[in-house]
């Protein structure tokens, strides 16, 4: 009987070391806390799902840079003014005392303000007081004056941004005095004389090609072109006009501009 509860005895305290030793053991479920021991909710916040930046320091904002504007971004900026300076007229293209009643001519009808003679370039001497004068302020713009008996006919605009084709910035019609058109050209460099080329001679009404070269500060140089043709008539052997040398050759109908 003794023996009996020793092992009993025994057999309990090893299941009461087992306990202690096993992780798994299971705990009775802790009574729920009392309302009164709930946190309120002004207590605690829930979490934010960003963090919250911190505060700059006063050094830093003082020395960091301005935030970018949210505006929509500007249209490319206009371009600066052009610093090649006014063109100046190349050897026979200066004004003479025999081309002043051209001049006068134009500084009585011209809207636009004409330079002094020095910076005025003559591209055509006619006969009866007519001929083709020129000026310009930059190497991107110009004015051409068409003079007609004592009448003259001016207008100003700019140079196309871009090459009509290579060494040829601009061919348009200058002028429609009478039943006569005259066609104005700026080529790039200085190749002149300029003349027609074709299988043909051009035709008795086709007028020469007029030729004058602007020279600017920075060493470029460009040519300025006259021709005149009857409005609206084609001749053929006019095809083409192209300089001396041939290095620059364009239709002498086609107009780029104008």
């Amino acid at each position: 009987m003794r023996r009996g509860r020793r092992a009993a005895a025994v057999a309990a305290a090893g299941c009461g070391l087992a306990v202690l030793a096993t992780a798994s053991c299971t705990m009775p479920p802790a009574p729920p806390p009392s309302p009164r021991a709930l946190p309120t909710a002004t207590a605690t916040a829930a979490p934010s799902p960003w963090p919250s930046p911190k505060p700059p320091s006063p050094s830093a904002s003082a020395s960091a840079p301005a935030s970018p504007s949210l505006s929509p971004t500007p249209s490319a900026p206009p371009e600066p003014p052009s610093e090649s300076g006014p063109a100046e007229p190349v050897g026979d293209g200066r004004a003479t005392a025999a081309d002043q009643p051209l001049l006068a001519a134009v500084r009585r009808a011209s809207a636009a303000a004409v330079p002094d003679d020095a910076a005025v370039i003559v591209i055509n001497r006619g006969p009866e007081g007519a001929g083709e004068l020129a000026w310009m302020p930059d190497d991107r713009n110009y004015c051409l004056a068409v003079i007609r008996g004592a009448r003259a006919e001016t207008s100003c605009k700019p140079l196309p941004k871009s090459w009509a084709r290579v060494g040829i910035r601009l061919v348009t019609k200058g002028g429609a005095p009478g039943a006569r058109t005259v066609f104005f050209a700026v080529v790039d460099g200085g190749h002149g004389p300029y003349g027609y080329r074709g299988a043909a001679a051009p035709g008795p009404d086709m007028g020469p090609v007029h030729d004058a070269t602007a020279a600017f500060a920075s060493g470029r140089t460009l040519s300025l072109l006259t021709y005149e043709r009857p409005t609206g008539v084609s001749t053929p052997g006019d095809q083409y006009i192209c300089s001396a040398d041939n290095a620059v050759c364009f239709p002498a109908l086609d107009a780029y501009v104008g």
